[in-house]
């Protein structure tokens, strides 16, 4: 008995298809974020390591554009998926 009522409250969570659209579309943004996340810390490391051995400034701005564009997809991806979960 219990286990039915589980099930029913975890599928009410996503009444309607357009929340569960929203949610994927959410997951999605995370999903690409998570590459991100990772390298663009580790390029801008190495656009710093070139500048002090006398390198261009090219990968440095290249990596802060990718931090800038993690953050955006990460807040995108919350934004969504609260839409998806509260309603709104």
């Amino acid at each position: 008995m219990k286990e039915k009522e589980e099930r029913k409250q975890r599928e009410a969570v996503f009444e309607n298809e357009e929340t569960k659209k929203i949610f994927r579309n959410g997951m999605k943004y995370l999903a690409i974020a998570l590459p991100l996340l990772f390298a663009s810390p580790v390029v801008v490391t190495i656009g710093f390591k070139m500048i002090s051995k006398g390198g261009s400034y090219l990968v440095l701005i290249l990596g802060c554009l990718m931090t800038v564009v993690t953050i955006t997809l990460v807040i995108q991806a919350f934004r969504l998926i609260l839409k998806s979960l509260f309603n709104k």
